[in-house]
């Protein structure tokens, strides 16, 4: 059956997003980030060999889905697949002590590393749960750990929230799109928490499903001793402390963020994208389709001409 408008614009969409980053999808990616329409593998691989639509735009080559004439990012992303992984194995410590935090509830690598599509300068970032009430004193402690280890410099923590605040926004393709390229390395039940209370995500991609995630033991027994030490007399108010301290040292910089709108100081949410590339990406998505779209419009004319 040849597919509707809306089912190969879909497909375009999702081809065109990636392809912003120079990433090209298998067929398991291309359905799991199908941006607003429900399908299986076999039909979103059907509706690409019946659209003359697609084919005009999107090749599909050796399990490979990309923009047409752009078959240079399968070896792209090969090559940082390969420091990807490196990079992660050289992370693999710092996350595991992170992980080992007390009242650290969940840890994920964020950004391109988390797509296995780094290069080699990446940054680890890490998008963070704590306990509620946690936020502050779990980030200063995790950048002095960093600072000790002389890591501090490729370890960007721009993301911790607690299990009180788990909902975020804004609530668009952007973020959706973030939420399911998160790579947890640590607690599994709180990412699937943090999913259903993000339901926005299922509107933009209604095939995302978790995947069976292999995550790192954190010494449950140990570690829940030692957080019921810490919430005991005055170290309870360590949080304080932290939020005033690190707000202040935050607050000095602000003068050089280029994203003044997507950062956030507040008790239960630390978020610091002080150089989102959320309305670059956005735009420049719009541009691609838009182009997309008119040039795949004016080939069809042709061809019925």
């Amino acid at each position: 059956m040849t597919p509707t408008h809306e089912q190969e614009v879909a497909v375009l969409k999702s081809v065109t997003y990636a392809a912003l980053f120079d990433y090209p999808l298998t067929l398991e990616q291309l359905h799991a980030s199908l941006v607003g329409v429900r399908a299986t593998p076999a039909a979103v691989l059907a509706w690409w060999q019946r659209s003359e639509f697609l084919q005009a735009k999107v090749e599909y080559v050796d399990g490979w889905f990309f923009p047409a004439g752009r078959c240079d990012l399968v070896a792209i992303r090969a090559r940082r697949e390969r420091v990807s992984r490196d990079l992660l194995a050289r992370d693999g410590r710092i996350l595991r002590l992170i992980a080992g935090l007390p009242f650290v509830r969940m840890v994920a690598v964020s950004g391109s590393l988390a797509h296995l599509n780094a290069e080699g300068s990446a940054d680890l970032d890490l998008f963070v749960i704590t306990a509620p009430g946690r936020v502050w004193s779990v980030t200063l402690t995790t950048l002095v750990i960093a600072k000790l280890l002389g890591i501090r410099k490729h370890l960007c923590l721009n993301y911790v929230l607690s299990e009180r605040a788990m909902s975020i926004d804004p609530q668009d393709l952007f973020s959706a799109n973030q939420i399911i390229h998160l790579r947890p390395t640590f607690g599994r039940s709180v990412f699937e928490q943090f999913v259903k209370s993000n339901e926005f995500v299922r509107a933009y991609y209604p095939n995302f499903e978790l995947q069976t995630i292999d995550t790192a033991s954190a010494g449950h027994g140990l570690k829940t001793v030692v957080e019921r030490a810490l919430s005991l007399g005055p170290v309870q108010l360590a949080e304080q402390m932290a939020r005033a301290v690190y707000q202040w040292h935050l607050r000095r910089k602000a003068a050089t963020w280029q994203s003044r709108d997507q950062v956030k100081l507040e008790p239960e949410c630390l978020k610091l994208h002080t150089s989102s590339h959320r309305a670059a990406t956005m735009e420049r998505f719009a541009a691609a389709l838009e182009n997309a779209t008119t040039k795949n419009t004016k080939a069809l004319k042709v061809l019925a001409s």
